[in-house]
């Protein structure tokens, strides 16, 4: 896959989770662990080594950052030091624009593993 591809992948996402935002109702609780994914990626694809290797890796893992974490965080938050407490807890239906941002970090990750198959 050309390297100008994943460019214009690792520019795209974090835009089409904005416009995600704006146009359907996303909590910003998914805009977060998203970012972080985000941020997974990039820090990946730009301190390791072969970039060949790592810029697609870091597309793969971002992703599952990204679309794991909004569905672990989908209902709730809980921390370690009080696991009786959920907080933000959410008892409503899960908005579209969560789920249509979860489906793009799935498409990002799959991309990924896509363009790893095929160097």
């Amino acid at each position: 896959m050309p390297r100008s591809v994943l460019v214009a992948v690792y520019v795209a996402w974090p835009a089409i989770a904005v416009v995600l935002r704006l146009v359907a109702r996303a909590r910003a609780r998914c805009l977060i662990v998203t970012g972080l994914g985000c941020l997974v990626a990039l820090v990946l694809a730009t301190t390791a080594t072969p970039t060949a290797v790592t810029v697609p890796l870091g597309l793969f893992l971002g992703g599952v950052v990204a679309a794991g974490g909004c569905l672990a965080t989908g209902r709730g938050v809980t921390f370690t030091f009080d696991q009786n407490t959920t907080y933000w807890e959410y008892d409503g239906k899960i908005p579209a624009g969560d789920r249509l941002v979860e489906i793009l970090g799935a498409l990002v990750a799959i991309l990924g593993i896509v363009a790893l198959a095929l160097n």
